[in-house]
């Protein structure tokens, strides 16, 4: 049986569909058959009309092109995680063709620019402090968690001296504190299933101060050299050790002592002048990522801010 109801009328030319009410649907095609074909066409347009419209049509493209371009130029500066790219070395370089080294290479570079190669790293790690008072570590609080890197870094410049550097770099992935160890300020390491145990000593010298202690418990694979850290043998804490020793060396040979109330003013003074030719070169000194966190605590306040902390003393233990 046919259907009731109104019936659905054709399309205006704006898109919009009519509905009759109830008309003859044959009178209606008849009036569409007798209408002149030259009312469907569009009218006849003059030259002059149909060069403006061209010169119009042209000068939309070329706009559309210059947004375009400007908004690949925006666009360069990041890369697909959201993380600006500062080093014009890197803006082009598509993501999918970068090494897991170079990734880690440029996301440690947005926290410490003067970050050079990655010898070294552990799939995961976690911080510690010792308390002389407890005799115990504590875990810091919100915990500190993360792939431990060791890099080599730019070398620090002091008329007469050229000084070898290099770091322990916890990237954090419990929250925005990560850990930055210069070795050239540790005055011990030492090694123990796993536990990297740092000591720092007062750079003022002031006398009755004991060096504070980091700890760092190392857990899971590592690799040397490039890639994640996930895939490769046990971690070797040795190599921090030997990493150590080879800048304490260095130090020894070029300065006469590796003592660090003799070494802070010489150290403190190259990290001006590595800031100064970062900042010549057009790059960010403190590193984008960290400028955009904010002012992070050095090591010895990181310390003293987790000895503070009311939290129960313990040895690191996997779980913990």
């Amino acid at each position: 049986m046919p259907r009731k109801g109104r019936r659905r009328g054709p399309r205006t030319a704006d898109g919009e569909g009519g509905e009759d009410d109830g008309g003859d649907v044959g009178s209606t095609r008849q009036q569409q058959q007798q209408q002149p074909l030259e009312d469907c066409l569009p009218p006849p347009q003059h030259q002059q009309q149909q060069q403006q419209q061209q010169q119009q049509q042209q000068q939309y493209q070329n706009q559309n092109q210059n947004q375009n371009h400007q908004h690949r130029r925006t666009q360069s500066n990041f890369d697909s995680n959201g993380v600006p790219v500062e080093d014009p070395r890197l803006q082009n370089v598509s993501p999918a063709m970068e090494s897991i080294d170079e990734m880690n290479m440029r996301v440690l570079r947005c926290y410490e620019p003067t970050i050079s190669s990655i010898e070294a790293i552990a799939a995961s790690s976690v911080v510690y402090v010792f308390s002389s008072d407890t005799g115990g570590w504590i875990k810091a609080d919100p915990q500190i968690e993360g792939t431990l890197f060791l890099c080599e870094q730019t070398p620090l410049e002091v008329e007469p001296f050229v000084l070898p550097r290099a770091c322990v770099f916890v990237l954090n992935r419990k929250g925005l504190m990560n850990v930055v160890v210069d070795l050239a300020r540790v005055s011990a390491v030492e090694v123990m299933d796993g536990l990297i145990t740092l000591a720092i000593e007062d750079e003022t010298g002031a006398t009755g101060t004991d060096p504070q202690v980091l700890g760092l418990w190392v857990h899971g694979n590592g690799v040397a050299g490039s890639g994640s850290g996930m895939d490769g043998p046990q971690f070797d804490t040795g190599v921090v050790v030997r990493r150590w020793q080879a800048v304490q060396a260095a130090m020894e040979e070029r300065l006469g002592t590796s003592r660090l109330t003799e070494t802070a003013p010489i150290l403190d003074a190259g990290a001006v002048v590595s800031k100064l030719h970062l900042t010549a070169r057009g790059l960010n000194a403190d590193g984008i990522a960290t400028s955009a966190i904010g002012p992070q605590p050095n090591v010895r306040e990181l310390m003293a801010m987790v000895l503070s902390q009311n939290a129960a003393p313990g040895i690191p233990q996997e779980g913990m």
